[in-house]
């Protein structure tokens, strides 16, 4: 019989999630830091970041093709930020920034 697995690995697509990130800066500082940081791979669209408890310590970075989003992710994987190494995995979900680029390419 075949073994199923629990947890696959979110198909690539243009949004990378992050976590492990240090909770103690600022979601504005943390932002502007990761589209810095990332910046290097290809054109932003989106850095997400909340402060509710169950975000805090994580966020997403959106970028404009697929691409981008898996050199950043091959490249910056333990990458030390803010003295912490950021674990990085392709989102589970596309966000709507995704599916608003996909609809406005087509009109």
């Amino acid at each position: 019989m075949a073994e199923v697995n629990a947890n696959p690995e979110p198909p690539q697509n243009m949004t990378i999630y992050i976590n492990n990130l240090n909770e103690k800066i600022k979601i504005d500082e943390l932002k502007k830091s990761l589209h810095a940081v990332f910046s290097q791979f290809g054109k932003i669209l989106e850095v997400l970041a909340f402060k509710t408890l169950k975000h805090k310590g994580q966020a997403w970075v959106i970028f404009e093709d697929v691409t981008s989003a898996s050199n950043a992710l091959r490249k910056m994987q333990g990458f030390p930020f803010y003295d912490k190494p950021m674990v990085l995995s392709y989102a589970l979900q596309f966000h709507f920034s995704n599916l608003k680029l996909c609809f406005t390419s087509y009109f």
